[in-house]
């Protein structure tokens, strides 16, 4: 298994080799001074996937302390990326969940990015990039899954 990990983790690395820096400097020309840095980014996919957690709870998957997150949040908050709203079940809590111009900024975000792939695609054939394109609509269904788990709470067995 060593060796068909090693080898997937180098075709992922010679991928992301081709495809980041046309990705990357497109989508620095498309956001203009609105570049997230990562932090911003992977909460903005946390709050995506559905949960709507408290600052505390996301200063815990984020591995960051409540300041650091507080900050974050109230930057978030002022870009209008997220909000934070009361929690039904305690009035004294408040809960994150992404804006719908969060949601916008991520789907262009995703666009830039497949823009980019479908350029690296035309150095492949018509059937190659069939196949591609029916292994990320696999990919795609097995993310859909597993994100449907975890808003069940179960583990994946497997």
């Amino acid at each position: 298994m060593e060796p068909q990990l090693d080898q997937l983790a180098q075709d992922i690395g010679l991928f992301r080799r081709a495809l980041i820096p046309d990705f990357l400097l497109g989508l620095v020309r498309r956001m203009g001074d609105e570049e997230p840095n990562l932090l911003q980014m992977a909460t903005l996919y946390v709050l995506d996937s559905g949960p709507k957690p408290t600052v505390r709870d996301l200063a815990e998957q984020l591995g960051r302390s409540m300041s650091v997150t507080s900050r974050l949040v109230d930057h978030m908050v002022r870009r209008d990326w997220i909000e934070r709203t009361e929690d039904l079940a305690d009035r004294r809590a408040k809960r994150l969940r992404i804006t719908p111009a969060g949601r916008d900024y991520l789907r262009a975000f995703e666009r830039v990015r497949a823009q980019a792939q479908q350029q690296l695609m035309t150095y492949l054939t018509d059937d190659e990039q069939r196949q591609v394109s029916e292994a990320m609509a696999l990919l795609g269904k097995a993310s859909r899954r597993h994100l449907d788990e975890r808003a069940q709470g179960a583990d994946h067995v497997g």
